[in-house]
């Protein structure tokens, strides 16, 4: 009994559980994918750095079904601006899109993420 409620408190301390920590962990995560991408200036470089962008990606979209999550649960805080960070991986994607073949990777790094979320 008391090992179930060590893994109780081990999982429930794990996750963000406020909208604050929800921002923030997602704006740790936007940083993250926008400096892999910063570093990337082929397609081939691009395709080497796919696992680690899916992965960023997957996690992005963990935090966002924590958002739906605890929407449901709580009204959400008024809207706040993009973060520097959000900028930051917009900048790096708009860049990315315009060189020739890298759209169709992103995109493909981006689906399994994209699935998730539209379950």
């Amino acid at each position: 009994m008391i090992r179930y409620w060590v893994f109780f408190l081990l999982a429930a301390c794990g996750r963000p559980a406020t909208w604050d920590d929800l921002r923030a962990e997602g704006e740790a995560e936007a940083r993250a994918l926008a400096q892999i991408l910063h570093n990337i200036d082929t397609k081939e470089e691009l395709q080497k750095s796919l696992p680690k962008i899916k992965k960023r990606f997957n996690k992005i979209a963990d935090l966002a079904l924590e958002v739906r999550e605890l929407k449901e649960k709580s009204a959400m805080p008024e809207n706040r601006d993009p973060s520097e960070a959000s900028d930051a991986l917009f900048v790096e994607m708009a860049r990315l899109y315009e060189m020739p073949g890298c759209r169709d990777l992103i995109e493909m790094a981006q689906n399994e993420a994209v699935r998730q979320i539209n379950r």
